[in-house]
């Protein structure tokens, strides 16, 4: 039973991937670690930026490789928690629990890597007034 959740799981993150982020995504994602999603930013006003075809380019390369592992970790992070609580209250062991817990750390971890390697990405795709720009509209969303 627990397979076949995990695959519709699976199906329903890439069928998410399939449209724009739904609103469900994107706390899932801002829920899963506090760092900031710039690459929503770039995709809500990159008009603003004034980037250039090779700056989009960049943009949605990095977007296209990494955003639907951003997705599948932060959906598996919110399920993980569930999972998690169903854990206590039905009584399992607190070894086995911390167990859960470590994994969803390492999900966070994982997360937070990327999204600082986004930002590090950006920085060298965007000139320096454009970074200015960005982290102008992120403060304002």
């Amino acid at each position: 039973m627990k397979n076949i959740i995990a695959f519709l799981a699976l199906v329903f993150t890439f069928a998410q991937l399939q449209a724009a982020p739904t609103q469900e995504v994107k706390e899932a994602i801002k829920h899963a670690s506090p760092l900031p999603s710039l690459m929503m930013v770039i995709k809500k006003h990159g008009d603003h930026l004034k980037l250039s075809e090779e700056q989009k380019a960049g943009m949605t390369a990095w977007s296209k490789k990494h955003f639907p592992i951003l997705v599948e970790l932060s959906m598996a992070v919110k399920a993980g928690e569930q999972d998690v609580h169903d854990a206590v209250v039905d009584g399992v062991a607190k070894e086995d629990v911390m167990v859960q817990v470590n994994e969803l750390s390492k999900k966070r971890q994982t997360i937070a890597s990327m999204k600082t390697d986004c930002r590090d990405n950006m920085r060298t795709i965007l000139n320096d007034e454009q970074w200015k720009q960005l982290v102008e509209l992120y403060k304002e969303m």
